[in-house]
């Protein structure tokens, strides 16, 4: 819906808080344009003629690069103007400034608001506050882009844009939106989405609606607090003691004025010899005066020779070189850098041609600069080498120029950047060298902020996590890559490392693509000067290892032959039962050891495969019958030992009296012979008064001996009297 607002310059904030006198001053001069969308008010370089105050427009401060690519500094509406340079003593402006919402604004000659603000009224108060807010903006906006995603900067963005206009619809394609905040299209339309889909804005074809501007600000960052507190400082400072207001002297509206107060006046018509006295002394009064006047314009015109000399000397003695060319090349001015870089005398001018001094390379280059430069009545730069003298190796050399008002005359700024052009060099290289050696790095690497977002990434964590390059991740955080509970538990760890300083080792089971794999990660703090600044951290897929030592883990307790624990593991066993014992005695621990009966007949006779076959064949049944908290072993050739924890010797016989039968009803054949297995079994019980957990062992053991001197295949348990000697036969 169109605006019904009327037209007035006090809709500018600043113009508002002037004080009546001062505002009438400027009443006059104020001239009110209309601004379209896209309207370019100056490009970077040019003179400023006016200061504009918007009233109902919003103008942009845009920095644009050589490769085409810009990015906004700041935005100016009603609260503030456009044209800080001539505020600051400034003539010309290093950026872009253009009409990004379309509306009106007043207007102020450059000559006359020099003047206001050299009377050091409220004016000059406002103005200067103003460049001090707006560069606040600028540099909040610097950080805002460097550090924060997209979707905050966006947020920014659209409510300082909302501050300075009426209403909640912002007219503004996603493509000038992004040249704004100098991030690709791709990544406005994604935070837009983000917005919308979060019910904060409603997007269509070039419209933005604002439906929760706190849900907007809440998810804005903190750079659009800091801007807009800054502005509202502005328009709450005290006034200051000022001068008492005077008349400013205008020659452009000084013949119109004059005209105006006569048409407001009538000049009485001398009637009498007494008016005419008064006339002829009001004359003389008036001589008197341009007398006077004239002597302030000698004294004026005293300080500009004065002025023009000192500026002379800051001609000749600047540290880069001016250059003044006509249409063919040849030098009509220089200064004495310039003549120190090109190696000639300073009374050459006019006999001596810049290109003379060119590498033959750079010739071509130069000619097309001169020739665009003075045909297209525009300023330009460009980059060439000059040829080596004998005070100094060839050097690249950046240019500037304009032309004159004739397009006549090239007038050039020339300034040395050989060493900024290797340093430029030498970082490019240290860059490349430092991603070649990141990049074939065979682990994830990756650097983070203290905000834990990711300022750079390596190839392999870009490929481990399916993104086209190393630049997608930037400026994103664990919580947009992986499921929440593992970003906050990575998020938790960068915080512990920046605030205690140490590094971290982890190992990690996590799922990827349905699969349970091992990751392992180093991380530790990236200290510049004695601050922590972020962290830095590297992760390998350690899946295959932890295989290998589960593998080598088994083999390290485990009999090759049977499959059961060997000898040390179960010791280890034995020895972790008979801890638990002494801390709770009350729990039962039995320990069985076991023989195969006449086992060294069958290797005799049969061999010693036959013989593994049947070591095989009995550990497969004991294994068979064991519970989960039940640990067999092979402690000796056919020797084989049972911890059972939890376990009194009555239910301890009871399961060897089933192993015993069990073994008894094996009748298998080899080498056309039937092989019949039997064992004896002795079962001893723990104590926790037991001098060592290797006691047991010696109690069933004699148990075992016990059932081999009562004729073999037998069940016995641990005897009060000594046992009697082993007999001689197996």
């Amino acid at each position: 819906m169109p605006s019904t607002i009327l037209p007035s310059p006090k809709l500018n904030r600043i113009l508002a808080a002037l004080p009546v006198s001062e505002f009438a001053r400027l009443e006059d001069d104020l001239e009110m344009v209309t601004l379209p969308l896209g309207k370019v008010l100056f490009n970077a370089g040019d003179s400023l003629e006016f200061v504009y105050f918007p009233t109902t427009c919003i103008v942009s401060l845009v920095f644009a690069t050589e490769n085409g690519s810009s990015a906004e500094l700041a935005m100016t509406g009603n609260d503030g103007l456009v044209g800080i340079p001539l505020v600051l003593g400034g003539e010309t402006t290093t950026h872009k400034v253009v009409v990004q919402g379309a509306g009106d604004a007043y207007r102020l000659r450059s000559e006359v608001i020099g003047w206001e603000l050299d009377q050091g009224g409220t004016l000059q108060r406002l103005c200067l506050s103003y460049a001090q807010a707006l560069m606040t903006q600028m540099a909040q906006s610097v950080v805002c882009n460097r550090h924060h995603a997209v979707d905050q900067q966006l947020c920014r963005w659209l409510l300082l844009s909302l501050d300075l206009m009426d209403g909640n619809q912002i007219n503004m394609t996603q493509e000038l939106i992004a040249g704004m905040l100098g991030v690709r299209r791709e990544a406005v339309t994604e935070a837009a989405g983000k917005l919308q889909a979060a019910g904060l804005i409603q997007y269509r074809r070039g419209h933005i609606t604002i439906t929760d501007r706190p849900g907007l600000e809440a998810r804005a960052c903190e750079c659009y607090g800091v801007v807009r507190s800054e502005y509202e400082r502005l328009f709450h400072l005290l006034p200051a003691n000022l001068p008492k207001s005077r008349h400013r002297p205008n020659p452009a509206t000084l013949r119109q004025r004059a005209e105006a107060r006569l048409q407001q006046s009538e000049l009485p018509t001398p009637a009498t010899p007494w008016d005419n006295e008064r006339m002829l002394h009001e004359l003389q009064v008036h001589q008197v005066e341009l007398e006077m006047h004239n002597e302030e314009l000698r004294h004026a015109y005293g300080e500009a020779d004065a002025l023009r000399e000192k500026y002379a000397d800051i001609y000749d003695f600047a540290p880069v070189g001016y250059f003044t060319l006509d249409a063919h090349g040849v030098i009509l001015q220089l200064n004495l850098a310039g003549a120190i870089l090109l190696g000639v005398k300073r009374s050459m001018h006019g006999r001596y041609r810049f290109a003379a001094a060119i590498k033959p390379e750079s010739l071509l280059t130069f000619k097309n600069f001169h020739a665009e430069v003075l045909d297209n009545k525009c300023k330009r730069h460009c980059e060439i080498v000059l040829a080596a003298t004998e005070q100094r190796p060839e050097a690249v050399v950046r240019i500037e120029a304009v032309p004159d008002e004739s397009s006549r005359e090239c007038r050039m700024v020339v300034i040395d950047i050989t060493a900024e052009k290797e340093a430029t060099r030498a970082l490019l290289e240290r860059e490349a060298y430092q991603r070649a050696l990141l990049d074939n790095f065979p682990y994830m690497v990756w650097l983070k902020d203290e905000q834990s977002r990711y300022l750079a990434v390596n190839s392999p964590f870009a490929q481990n996590y399916g993104w086209s390059s190393v630049e997608a991740p930037i400026g994103q955080t664990d919580f947009d890559i992986v499921p929440p509970e593992l970003a906050a538990a990575a998020h938790a760890e960068d915080l512990d490392i920046l605030s205690s300083g140490k590094k971290v080792h982890v190992e990690q089971l996590v799922e990827k693509d349905g699969q349970q794999r091992w990751f392992e990660t180093y991380k530790s703090p990236v200290v510049v000067g004695s601050q922590r600044v972020g962290t830095v951290g590297f992760s390998r897929d350690i899946t295959v290892k932890k295989r290998l030592e589960e593998e080598l883990r088994g083999l390290a307790a485990t009999d090759s032959l049977t499959d059961l624990a060997n000898r040390r593991h179960f010791l280890d066993h034995l020895e972790e039962a008979y801890a638990g014992l002494q801390r709770d005695p009350a729990q039962p621990v039995s320990v069985m050891m076991l023989d195969l009966d006449h086992f060294k007949s069958i290797n005799d006779t049969l061999g010693h495969a036959a013989g593994d076959a049947m070591l095989r064949l009995f550990s497969g049944i004991l294994r068979d019958e064991l519970r989960k908290v039940d640990t067999a072993g092979r402690v000796g050739g056919d020797e084989f030992a049972v911890l059972m924890p939890k376990t009194d010797p009555a239910a301890a016989k009871v399961f060897a009296e089933r192993i015993r039968n069990k073994v008894a009803k094996i009748s298998i054949t080899i080498e056309e012979r039937q092989v019949t297995l039997t064992v004896s079994i002795g079962i001893a019980a723990m104590s926790a008064a037991d001098a060592q957990a290797s006691v047991v062992l010696e109690h069933a053991d004699a148990a075992l001996y016990l059932a081999k001197q009562e004729g073999r295949n037998r069940v016995a348990s641990e005897a009060g009297e000594k046992a009697p000697a082993a007999p001689d036969s197996p």
